[in-house]
This record gives structure tokens, sequence and C-alpha cells, in this order.
């Protein structure tokens, strides 16, 4: 007997099997969806070939922003950003994708992309590159030029053609459009007005809520001079953003040898009054810099509500940037009350001015959710300003599993949240106050969107199951995002341990880790295909009736 037809058999076989559970798995059994879920693998839109659109660059440079692998060149990553837009309208532009160029939304030209290859030449792209492998599995050797039509490709190969250049980034936007046009893609049809123009088109945060405490070191070794450059750093931080009761809030505290309170966040909910408060703070000018102090300091009162801080419920980041010249005279303090602002929820962005700070004392204070700042001098804090501008503008606030999250939200503007996911799972439930919104969820990137995401949710309800993590650490974090889709739009967001989702068992939704997928019981119906298929070979071949299949 010809063993062929039994091999031809099997495979039609599991390929009929295959697809019918994959599709009674997404659809279930009665190919109805539950309101404001879409199920399927996860969505990352960075890695398609030809992707294009302002959320598609977002993506990316959250992609970028995570994994820190331009971390040490702070101008470059705001750079990234305004070039994409000036280059194509972020992949906009109908030329984006030219059959015969594939430079990609951020256009490289082939000789750049060469460039990019020799690290013999360029050495100090070699590190850059282990690192891209790391965090993204692309390989030197491997890519090729084509490769750049994927957008994330397109967007670290134009970060690394910076680094060949043999001039730094300069800080001044005039100055960086230049530095664009002559360095980084000369023969596109741009001029260095369009690079301004992205700039101002770029410009802007749509996480409009903060509650963001600045310490500043007042002891000697500062100086008079370079105290009013740290309050310049602060109040051009604040020109930044959006100053109000229900936006962003700013406090400061100076510390030496001891605390002392400047400005509570709820002292001054508006723009002017607040810079020129922050400009009549007076140099204490105090011995010893106790950090830790500063740190507890920050933790058991700035961030109180009484103080101004906004509640758990609001859903609102809290940030404290902490400037310092140099080692602390407390150490021991700040590795433990470092440990007690992550769990409070406090994100810290250390500042080490000139080389008498210990970066093992900032990478401390900044934990794994914040981000360490290194300058030479008081006067190159301007150096640094975009990137820590674009830093609080990705803030996230920590939120307990069981404590709901209630905001208002215009069109486009954002509340970026994230989740411990306990051991036995956890639910979400978004219920709709008013307008339209949309929810992203993601183990990958700390700001989802549109464009990279686990799961989605409009509205109802949806099951995260426990994760098993193969590391020390079993907590898994989950990071959500909640984005405005109509000009007055309001929403709460709750969650619980467990599965307490309220649709029927057979409705249920759930999203596994690295994808969303409907949990529920199927019904086999001879009229849906292959399922009813593979019962008919299962039985044929169990009752002699396969030997006229032969």
């Amino acid at each position: 007997m010809c063993p062929f037809p039994w091999i031809l058999m099997l495979v039609s076989l599991f390929a009929l099997c295959y697809k019918g559970i994959v599709a009674a798995a997404v659809v279930g059994p009665t190919g109805t969806l539950h309101r404001g879920v879409v199920p399927g693998r996860p969505v990352d839109l960075t890695l398609q070939e030809e992707a294009r659109g302002t959320a598609v660059v977002m993506a990316c440079m959250a992609k970028i922003h995570d994994s820190k692998v331009f971390e040490s060149h702070r101008l470059l990553f705001p750079m990234l950003r305004r070039m994409a837009r000036a280059a194509t309208e972020d992949g906009r532009e109908d030329r984006t994708y030219s059959p015969e160029y594939h430079g990609g939304i951020w256009q490289v030209d082939y000789s750049d992309f060469r460039d990019t290859l020799d690290t013999r030449t360029y050495p100090q792209l070699l590190p850059i590159w282990d690192s891209i492998r790391a965090q993204f599995g692309i390989h030197k050797v491997s890519i090729r030029w084509k490769d750049l039509r994927k957008p994330l490709y397109s967007s670290l190969v134009a970060g690394m053609k910076i680094l060949t250049v043999p001039h730094e980034i300069p800080p001044s936007i005039p100055a960086q459009a230049a530095f664009w046009k002559n360095y980084c893609n000369s023969a596109l049809d741009k001029s260095p007005n369009d690079y301004v123009t992205a700039v101002e088109e770029v410009a802007g945060c749509q996480a409009t809520s903060l509650d963001l405490v600045f310490a500043l070191d007042g002891s000697a070794s500062v100086g008079d001079n370079n105290f009013q450059l740290s309050k310049d750093f602060i109040n051009t931080i604040i020109q930044s953003f959006t100053i109000g009761p229900d936006l962003t809030r700013v406090g400061v505290v100076q510390y030496s040898f001891s605390v002392n309170l400047e400005l509570e966040l709820k002292d001054h909910l508006s723009a002017a009054p607040l810079i020129q408060a922050v400009e009549e703070i007076e140099y204490d000018e105090g011995l010893f810099t106790h950090t830790g102090e500063a740190l507890q300091y920050i933790t058991t009162h700035s961030f109180a509500v009484e103080n101004g801080a906004r509640e758990v419920r609001k859903g609102v980041p809290k940030v404290s940037i902490l400037l310092t010249d140099g080692e602390s005279g407390d150490y021991h303090d700040v590795t433990v009350w470092s440990q007690r602002a992550q769990e409070a929820g406090i994100t810290v962005f250390p500042v080490g001015v000139t080389n008498n700070v210990d970066q093992q004392e900032l990478e401390t204070m900044a934990g794994h959710a914040g981000k360490v700042y290194r300058v030479g001098w008081f006067r190159d804090l301007e150096k640094i300003l975009t990137d820590m501008e674009e830093s609080l503008c990705r803030a996230v606030a920590a939120v307990p599993v069981g404590s709901p999250v209630s905001a208002d939200l215009d069109r486009d503007a954002v509340r970026h949240l994230s989740f411990i996911v306990p051991d036995v799972g956890m639910t979400f439930k978004l219920t709709l106050n008013r307008g339209q919104v949309a929810m992203y969820g993601s183990s990958v990137v700390t700001t989802p969107n549109e464009a990279i995401y686990n799961f989605t949710l409009t509205s109802g309800d949806l099951f995260l199951p426990p994760v098993s993590v193969p590391s020390q650490d079993a907590r898994t974090t989950l990071y959500v995002s909640v984005y405005g889709l109509s000009d007055d739009s309001s929403f709460t967001l709750r969650t619980t341990e467990g599965n307490t989702t309220t649709t029927p068992p057979s409705q249920q939704q759930t999203a596994a880790h690295g994808h969303s997928s409907t949990a529920s019981s199927f019904k086999l119906d001879p009229k849906s295909g292959p399922l009813f298929w593979c019962l008919f070979v299962y039985l044929a071949s169990t009752t002699g009736i396969s030997a006229y299949l032969i």
C-alpha cells in the first residue's frame, strides 16, 4: 500500500484542524466579539514594511526611549522625532516608500546606511550595535538597506548615522536644522526651514497632568551663579508645561545639611506666579549634601495629598527632578529612601552635575523607572532640557490593582498608567462617562498606542491571566495608555485581582501575554467546516472507512 496518500491526509488534517482551532479561539462559538475588545496577536507596526503615520513614529520613539540604546546622547532622541516629521511628514508623503529607494520614514541614503555598518571607521557605533542586537535582535551582519522600509530599522539607523558626524548635535533649533540638512540627508529635497517647522509641529505634550517636585542642591559647593542656573533650568521646564489645578503642579525643595521647603505643589496653580516664586528662592549655601534626607522629605511630605499632590484615583504621575553636584553625605539613607520613593509610585530623575557625583548613587535613585542625567557644568543643563521634557511627557502613574482611576481627557490627551499583574491575573473594566476613549496595554513599551500594543479596549471588561516570568522578580509590569478620542471625554478604569469579568463565560475576553484571545467553550458545528472534517477523518481512520480513501 502506497504511504503517500496517508502523508497527504495527515498534512491536510493538520492544516484543517489548526485552521479550525485558531478560528474558534479567536472568534469564539458565535463569531461575535465582546464590545470594545480587539483580540488577536500583538500589534507592532514598527516592524511592518511601509507602515506610516504619527502613531508609528511615536511607537518607534517609545521603543528607542525604553531600550535606552541612545541614552548617552541626550539631543539625539528629540532630534530623531523632528527628523521624521521634516523628512516625510511621519511617512505620510507619497515618496516615502518609492520602489527604488529604501531609506524609509527617516530617508536614510544607501551611502549613509553603509557608513553605519563600518565600525572600523566609526568604532563608537560598535556598542550601539551590540545594544540594538540585545534589545531588538537586529544584527549588523544581516541587516540590509531594504530593511529600512520597516520604521524601527529606519529610525535606529538614522540615529546611528548622526553618531558618525564628527560634531556634536547643537542645542539651538536653527543650528540643528542646518546640522540635519548638511549631515543627515543633503540630497533630500528639503530645507532647514522644514526642520524648524517640524519642531513647532511636534512640540507639546499629550500627557497634560503631572505632579512635579524639584530638589535643588543648596550646598556651598554649588555657588551663587550655578544656583541661579539651576533656577533658570526649573523655570524653562515650567514654561514647557501648562500649569493648572487639573494639569501640571510644581513644588520645590532645597537641601544641603537639612531640607528647606520652598514651594508646595498646591501653592501656585498658574505659571506666572510660579515662575516668579522660583526666581525668588534664596540660596542656602549650606554644609554637606544630605541627598537621602531630601528623598525622605519628598516621599513623605511633598507628594502628600494634603500638600497638593493628586490622589491615586486621578492617575497623575509623580516625578521628582533632583539636582546634585557631588556625593551624598548619607548614602545609606539614599538607598533606603530611593526604594521607598519607588514603592510610593514616585519616579526620580537625578541630575548629576560635574564629575564629583557618584554614578552608582544616581542609578540607585533612578531605579528601573527613572532616568539618570549627567552634565559637566551647570551651564550645560540646557543640553538636557529637551530630553528631560520628553521624559516627563512619558512619565507613568503607578496604580495599585484595586484602585479605580477617573479622568477627563481632551482629544489626543492621554493618561499613562502602570500596574503590577497579580499572581492570579487581573481584570480591567473601562467605563465611558462621556465621549470616547481608547485604551492600549503593553508589557513591551511604557507608552503603548494604536501602532504598538498587546491588547486594546474601548469599553467593557477584559481579563489578563497570570504570566510566568523566568526571572527572580516574578512581578510583571503592565503599561496602559488611555487616549481621548473626542473633544471632551471622561472615563473610569477599575481593576480587580483575578477574573471578575461580568460577561457570560462563553464570551469572556482574555488577554494572554503577547496577545488577546477569547476564552470560551466551543460547540462542534458540522456546518463550520474545518472542525467537522477533523472529526470525520478521525472517525474514518478508526472505523475502517479509511480503506476507501486509499
